[in-house]
């Protein structure tokens, strides 16, 4: 009920003490005339009027200090709020570098990386390269909360390239981005985490390639591939979209939207604009 910006509770809490008082002091002055004739005229009036500054006073100091009680109980109550958020950010930041990290991905690229040594040395030293860099961005852009659309396509860029080395012309990405939006922010690796979940459950062939294809508006980006038959075992620690849906939470309204029809996958990443959400 008393929430700070409620200017007229507070301004019927002052009137209602100042007239408390402002009463109680004419009824002290009436009694006190009453008892001991002619005051009236002596005094003037002067009992009432001197209650009557006392209690606007009085009246002052009481709204004044409820009305910064109540105001310093939503700022501490907000600042509380602001760090728990600000730890399941890091939580799930953590979480989210840890999927990525993982030795299914890692023994997957050094066996690839083994096998270009022997049959390609030039390409190896490539792949190799951009493995590190891969790695070096995991860390780094892992750990941020946020990064731009230029960045996650650069991470996808230079992921892609890792996977073309092991995929071949089984796997295709095209981009669509309009102009002005690459510098829109959404969650770290949110891009790389969806391409990661296509090639994951779904059988890529020269018959059947997986076509991947990132679309970027004002608005949102939709990451769509189309589906092919699934494999026999899925590998899964059970992150993944979970743990991209938690971190839309923590910015507002925006929501992940995933659709999916007989032949494609949808999943639709709102832009987040942090001075919206705080």
């Amino acid at each position: 009920l008393w929430e700070q910006g409620n200017e007229s509770l507070y301004i019927l809490l002052f009137l209602l003490i100042w007239g408390i008082l402002s009463g109680y002091s004419y009824l002290l002055e009436f009694l006190v005339n009453d008892g001991v004739e002619g005051s009236i005229v002596e005094n003037g009036g002067g009992l009432l009027l001197k209650g009557s500054i006392v209690g606007l006073i009085l009246a002052f100091l009481i709204v004044w200090i409820n009305y910064s009680w109540i105001a310093y109980a939503q700022f501490s109550k907000k600042t509380i709020q602001h760090l728990r958020n600000e730890r399941n950010k890091e939580e799930l930041q953590y979480k989210l570098l840890r999927s990525q990290l993982t030795p299914h991905f890692l023994f997957n690229s050094l066996n690839t990386a083994s096998n270009l040594i022997a049959t390609n040395p030039d390409q190896a030293e490539s792949f190799i390269r951009k493995l590190a860099y891969n790695f070096k961005h995991l860390i780094k852009n892992g750990i941020q909360p946020l990064n731009s659309l230029e960045q996650e396509l650069k991470i996808v860029e230079n992921y892609m390239h890792l996977m073309k080395v092991r995929y071949g012309d089984k796997v295709i990405l095209e981009k669509r981005i309009k102009p002005g939006v690459l510098q829109l922010q959404l969650p770290a690796l949110a891009i790389q985490l969806l391409i990661e979940n296509a090639l994951k459950h779904n059988v890529a062939s020269q018959e059947h390639p997986l076509k991947i294809t990132i679309t970027a508006g004002p608005d949102q980006v939709v990451v769509n591939n189309t589906i092919t038959h699934k494999p026999e075992q899925i590998p899964s620690i059970g992150i993944g979209l979970n743990n991209l849906k938690a971190r839309y939470k923590l910015y507002g309204n925006q929501q992940v939207s995933i659709q999916q029809s007989q032949s494609c996958f949808y999943v639709k990443l709102p832009f987040i604009f942090p001075e919206l959400s705080e």
